[in-house]
């Protein structure tokens, strides 16, 4: 391993499942774990700030269509059910995601990874395709050489990330976002899911396809592995270690304050096996490959990439350990 005056950067979010990185009670050597906001890590690693960082998938498939000198390893930080974040209105008629076709529906950005999943859905579930839908975005794309397909148009509305105030204020009708929103008392009643089971929904989703949509990755500057190509394997080693700690501490349902944890821990393992979060190119690759194609489809990237294109390559075969049993 090559000796560094100062230890490279890592920047990512705090989760149960990568909180021991950030204490220290694992370490990845020569390494400093920064506890970074969402979106911070991604603008830190493009200008050089830190050497690795936690990315959204989109944004990183972008980058590497656009040929830009990065590459990640399969660890996935973050991964969401989407179908729990569809809101509406009460007074806005829709009962259902088939009804949004020609309605106003709100996502951060356009180009963010929940909404490809999300638009994914409509297309699959109801045949709605994009242009048949009016986007409006809380935020301007990540990347200004991001083009949205022909077709398409999106509508800037500035605001909170989650954008529930657009869907407050009447300026959207349906609202596709990656997060609970918080509301005040007095405005609960005024915003609804659109999917009224999403329990049983999402549990049917992942049965009938195996995904639980990654959101985000690792990605490291090439620049600093050509200094320390020991460095993806090294990464992927303090994840999978992270990830034991996170499921050996979940094993205890009296650390958290909900009452039906230990049948919520059964019940998880015996849907999702041993590992229910898992990384690794192999256990993730019809996912992945089924996301890229998505991504070529809605006009991320100009290239239909595949999931080998996306990582180093000895972290391709790195052998992840970590089980919840």
């Amino acid at each position: 391993m090559s000796t560094f005056n100062q230890p490279l950067t890592l920047a990512i979010q705090r989760f149960d499942r990568t909180s021991v990185l950030h204490t220290g009670a694992v370490s990845i050597q020569g390494v400093q774990v920064l506890h970074v906001p969402p979106g911070v890590g991604v603008s830190g690693v493009i200008q050089g700030i830190f050497d690795a960082a936690e990315m959204p998938l989109a944004h990183y498939a972008f980058l590497k269509d656009v040929g830009d000198p990065f590459t990640a390893i399969p660890v996935f930080p973050d991964r969401l059910f989407l179908q729990q974040y569809v809101y509406t209105r009460p007074d806005a008629g829709i009962q259902s995601l088939g009804e949004v076709r020609g309605r106003r529906v709100l996502v951060p950005m356009y180009y963010m990874t929940a909404a490809l999943w999300h638009r994914a859905m409509l297309k699959e579930d109801y045949g709605i395709l994009p242009h048949e839908v009016e986007w409006y975005a809380t935020s301007a794309e990540r990347d200004p050489r991001m083009c949205l397909p022909e077709g398409v148009k999106v509508v800037l509305s500035r605001g909170p990330h989650l954008g529930v105030e657009r869907l407050l204020d009447g300026t959207v009708d349906c609202l596709m976002t990656e997060g609970t929103p918080r509301l005040p008392d007095r405005e609960r009643q005024r915003v609804v899911r659109v999917h009224r089971d999403v329990r049983e929904l999402q549990r049917e989703y992942y049965r009938k396809t195996g995904f639980h949509c990654i959101v985000h990755l690792i990605v490291i500057r090439k620049e600093v592995i050509a200094k320390r190509p020991a460095l993806p394997e090294e990464l992927c080693a303090g994840f999978d270690q992270a990830k034991a700690c996170a499921y050996r501490d979940l094993q205890n349902e009296r650390l958290t304050g909900l009452p039906l944890m230990r049948s919520y821990l059964d019940e998880t393992v015996e849907l999702f096996g041993e590992d229910p979060w898992p990384y690794g190119l192999e256990k993730n690759r019809k996912e992945l490959d089924q996301f890229l194609a998505y991504a070529h489809e809605q006009g991320l990237t100009k290239q239909r990439l595949r999931p080998d294109d996306l990582f180093d390559d000895p972290s391709k075969t790195f052998q992840f350990q970590a089980k919840m049993i």
